[in-house]
């Protein structure tokens, strides 16, 4: 084998895809639960559609507090192995497994690895950042649109009421 190459780790790959495959089929199987509980908040959204919006808001709040989760631990990982990186000096650092084999980057081009791994990780968490303040600024929105819209209603009845008289 190629010195300036890391080899596969052949196990690694077939716990990943083993993996993949259990994500795929979990989320298979949670799918049609969003859709049940969609179909639910619109028939209460007939009724009652404050009960519907903030079963919507709640929905929206799990859903994406996952996918902040998700980013959050993405971007730490990444940041975690951009500093092996720099204390190593190589790219792939010494003991990391990989799923193919992966030639070896030093010097100049490790450093430059490890600054793409940390502006990647910073954008991955701000994006984190956006989405877990996304839903809660959104319900803040249209609540106070609500609110204004319940005034406005009110002003336009009193006013009509003092034209009447």
């Amino acid at each position: 084998m190629n010195p300036g190459v890391l080899p596969a780790d052949k196990n690694l790959r077939r716990k990943f895809f083993i993996f993949l495959g259990l994500f795929t089929i979990a989320l298979i199987l949670v799918v049609p639960y969003f859709n049940d509980y969609n179909d639910q908040i619109k028939q209460i959204s007939k009724e009652n559609p404050d009960l519907a919006f903030k079963k919507s808001i709640l929905l929206l709040k799990i859903t994406l507090g996952f996918v902040f989760g998700s980013l959050l631990i993405t971007g730490t990982y990444l940041i975690v192995i951009a500093r092996k990186v720099l204390k190593s000096g190589q790219y792939p650092p010494p003991g990391m497994r990989v799923t193919r084999d992966t030639r070896l980057r030093t010097g100049t081009q490790a450093k430059m690895a490890a600054i793409s791994l940390i502006a990647l990780s910073c954008i991955l968490m701000v994006l984190g950042l956006f989405f877990l303040y996304w839903p809660y600024a959104f319900e803040k929105t249209v609540l106070k649109k609500k609110s204004s819209n319940a005034k406005m209603d009110l002003l336009m009845l009193i006013k009509k009421g003092s034209e009447i008289e």
